[in-house]
C-alpha cells in the first residue's frame, strides 16, 4: 500500500501544468512518489491497490489543478498505442548478425499489423526519458542488467524481456531453448565419433554478472555428460566472418584442432570453413562445423552448412502479443519464461569419423 498527502500531490500536480516543465517524471520525483503508480490511479487502472483514501486524494488534487491525464484529454480516445523498443547492442551488430534483424522484424511486423506505434531505440540513447515518456509498454532486446529493467518499470509494468533468461524468474520474458540446442549440437558430434570437439565464439555475457545461461555453459556440460574433450576458440570482439576466418587461420598454423567445431552464428562458421581450406583442411572429412541462425548464404556454401534453427522471427512476434494482452487487459501478466525451440539442421559441412 502507497499514501501521499494531499498537499503532495497538489504540488505534484502544479509542477506537471507549468509550461515547459509538464513531464510525469519531474514531478514525481519532486513529490517523491512512484510514476507508474499516479499514472494508473489518473488512467483509471483498476488493478493498481493503494488505499481509497490515496486514490482520492490522487483524483482531487488533479481536478483542483484542471490536470488531465493525456489517456483522457479530447481526441485521444482514439490514439494508437505506444510503445518503446529497447535494443541492447549496437547498430553495427544488428547489421552483420542476421539473428538480431529477424527479431526485431518479428516484434515489428506484430506492431505493425496490429496499429502500435513503436518508438525504437537503444539503451544507452542519452534521449531515453523523454523518448519513454507516455509508452504504455516497453520491449527489451537483449541481455539487461536487472538494475536497469528496475528503473524501466518507474514508466511502466507493462514489459517484457525477448533474448533474456533470467534466473528466478521476476519478469515476463521470452527466449529460445539454447539448452536443448547445444544438447542437440554435442550429441549429434558424439554420435558421428568425434572426441574433440570446439566452441568458437566469445565469452557470452560473463561481464554483465547476469544470472542467465548461455550456450557456451550448456555446450560444456553437454562435453562433460558425454565424456568429450572440448577446447574453448574464444573471440575477442566482432562475431564476423572475419573474425572466424583469422582465429582458425591462425590456429591451424600452431595447433592441432578439434575434430569438430560449433559456430555461434553462421558467419563465423563460414568464415572458419574458409580459413581451413585456405589452410589445405578439408570439411568435412578432416574437420565438421556446425553453425547457428540458419542464415540463407550457408545453403550455398561448399560444403553447404549444417546448422541450428533459431525461430528469432517467432520469438519477437511472441513478445510484442504478450505486451499487447498486458496493454489491453491494463494488468501486468505473472511473472513467466517463455522458451522457444530450436532444431538442428543437418547438411554437408559434417561427417562421421570412420
Amino acid at each position: 500500500m502507497i499514501e501521499f498527502t494531499y498537499n503532495t500531490m497538489k504540488e505534484l500536480f502544479y509542477r506537471l501544468r507549468r509550461v515547459n516543465m509538464a513531464t510525469l517524471k519531474e514531478g514525481a520525483e519532486f513529490a517523491n512518489v512512484s510514476i507508474a503508480t499516479v499514472s494508473r490511479i489518473l488512467n483509471d487502472d483498476n488493478s493498481l491497490t493503494v488505499l481509497p483514501e490515496t486514490k482520492e486524494k490522487v483524483i482531487k488534487a488533479a481536478e483542483q489543478l484542471n490536470y488531465i491525464p493525456k489517456s483522457k484529454r479530447k481526441g485521444n480516445h482514439d490514439e494508437a498505442l505506444t510503445v518503446a523498443v529497447i535494443q541492447w547492442y549496437s547498430f553495427e551488430q544488428e547489421m552483420r548478425d542476421t539473428y538480431y534483424l529477424s527479431l526485431i522484424q518479428g516484434v515489428e511486423n506484430y506492431l505493425k499489423t496490429n496499429g502500435i506505434i513503436a518508438k525504437r531505440i537503444r539503451k544507452d540513447d542519452m534521449d531515453l526519458n523523454k523518448v519513454l515518456e507516455n509508452v504504455q509498454g516497453i520491449i527489451c532486446i537483449g541481455k539487461f542488467e536487472f538494475e536497469v529493467v528496475k528503473e524501466l518499470k518507474e514508466y511502466t509494468e507493462n514489459i517484457v524481456l525477448l533474448d533474456m533468461d533470467i534466473s528466478p524468474v521476476t519478469e515476463c520474458c521470452v527466449t529460445l531453448d539454447f539448452d536443448n540446442a547445444m544438447f542437440q549440437v554435442v550429441d549429434y558430434f558424439n554420435r558421428l565419433g568425434h572426441k574433440h570437439i570446439g566452441f568458437l565464439g566469445r565469452g557470452e555475457y560473463e561481464e554483465l554478472s547476469l544470472h542467465i545461461s548461455t550456450r557456451k555453459s550448456s555446450f560444456i556440460k553437454y562435453c562433460q555428460y558425454f565424456g568429450l574433450k572440448y577446447t574453448e576458440l574464444l573471440l575477442e570482439n566482432e562475431l564476423t566472418s572475419e573474425a572466424g576466418y583469422n582465429l582458425i587461420h591462425n590456429l591451424a598454423k600452431t595447433e592441432e584442432l578439434p575434430t569438430a567445431i560449433f559456430a555461434v552464428n553462421d558467419p563465423i562458421a563460414i568464415g572458419a570453413m574458409r580459413a581451413l581450406q585456405d589452410q589445405g583442411i578439408r570439411v568435412p572429412e578432416q574437420v565438421s562445423i556446425i553453425g547457428f541462425n540458419n542464415i540463407e548464404a550457408g545453403n550455398f556454401t561448399t560444403p553447404s552448412l549444417t546448422t541450428v534453427y533459431a525461430p528469432s522471427k517467432e520469438m519477437g512476434n511472441l513478445g510484442a502479443m504478450l505486451l499487447h494482452e498486458m496493454i489491453l487487459k491494463k494488468k501486468a501478466l505473472f511473472p513467466m519464461r517463455v522458451q522457444l525451440p530450436c532444431s538442428l539442421l543437418e547438411r554437408k559441412s559434417c561427417k562421421k569419423i570412420i
